[in-house]
Parts: structure tokens; sequence; C-alpha cells
């Protein structure tokens, strides 16, 4: 007898072949053809594994890492909206500074800043001259401190317009420089888990 078509064995596995020709299949396995019996079980695995097809969704743990792990060539808008906040820890201006050097113009700030489990620390060095503005910093994990920081997208933007980006390196440190200007907001996008946004100070405050 002939083998039997994949249609034959598709509508069989779905059960919807005509009695007469279920009836010959199944006398044909009967007989112990070992190419039609692996047939069989093939396509009622198919069809079996397609029915489950429809009731499947990926855990919501797996649809953020996927949409955190792009970052559009526009980032503006999509950040600004995922974006938490980190609170300000340190300021170097809110200092006193020693008597010798109050008069001095300061051109160098640092800022800690903590988004937990993130701590990032900055330094902005200002250049009133040139108008420009450099900054420098690293990100770490407080309660992780051996979990890898790098490859992390870092971005400066005044409002939705692009200012700069880069990548930490692989101790999770990063550089940056720019125009000085008001409105300036750094975003650091931890690909898989978050973004943490942090509003830098005016050049002038």
């Amino acid at each position: 007898m002939d083998h039997f078509s994949p249609g034959d064995w598709i509508d069989s596995a779905r059960g919807i072949l005509p009695a007469y020709k279920a009836s010959l299949i199944q006398q044909h396995l009967d007989q112990g053809c070992g190419d039609c019996l692996k047939s069989s079980k093939t396509w009622r695995l198919i069809v079996e594994v397609s029915s489950r097809e429809p009731a499947y969704r990926p855990p919501g743990s797996a649809v953020e890492a996927s949409k955190g792990a792009f970052v559009p060539r526009e980032p503006g808008r999509w950040l600004a909206e995922i974006a938490q906040f980190a609170q300000l820890l340190f300021d170097s201006f809110s200092q006193p500074s020693l008597a010798t050097v109050r008069a001095a113009a300061q051109s160098s700030r640092q800022l800690v800043h903590e988004a937990e489990p993130f701590v990032i620390d900055l330094r902005l060095d200002s250049d009133p001259a040139r108008k420009r503005v450099s900054l420098m910093g690293q990100i770490l994990n407080s309660k992780n401190p051996d979990e890898a920081t790098g490859k992390i997208d870092v971005i400066v933007l005044s409002g939705e317009q692009l200012v700069n980006r880069t990548s930490t390196n692989d101790a999770g440190e990063f550089d940056l420089d720019f125009n000085a200007q008001a409105d300036l907001q750094l975003f650091i996008n931890i690909r898989g888990q978050r973004a943490i946004g942090i509003n830098l100070p005016s050049p002038e405050s």
C-alpha cells in the first residue's frame, strides 16, 4: 500500500479526516509501518504545540527587557516618559569653601545621585570662555558592586533635543563634552532594567 500524503497526516492529527480514510490510515498503522508511525507522531506533536500558541504570552519582564535593549535615534520623549529621576545626595557647591578660596570662581562641581541600587557620581567642569561643559561620571551598583555596569547608554538632552551621547566603559565610567546651556537632563539607560534621569544644574547656578 502507498504511504499517505502530508496533507492526510495533518488532517488526521487535527481529527478532520473522512471516516473511510481515517479507517484506512488506522489499519495501515496497525500493520506496523515504521515511516507512517513516525509521520503520524510528528504531525500530532506539531498540531498539539500549535494549538497552545494562541494562549502563549511572554512574561512582562521579558517584554520590558526587550524594550530596554534598544534606544531610538530620537530618545527625548521616550526617555522622559519612562525614566525614574534620581535623588541628589551630595552637591559640592552646597559645601562652604575655605576662607582663602571663597572669592575664587569655582569651575568644578561634584554631584552624587542615587536611584537604588545605582549610585551615579558626576563631575561637571565648566569653561566660561568657551561656553563648554565637560561631564565625567561613573555608575555603580551599591548593592552588588561586582555587577557589570559597562556598555550603558548615557544621553544628554535639552528638552527632546539630543545634545550628546556615549556609553560607559567596563568600569561604568563615561565622559561627555557639550555646549553650556540651561535645562539639560542626563539619562542613563540601563538596558533590560530601567532608565534613570538626572536634572543637570545650569552652568550659571
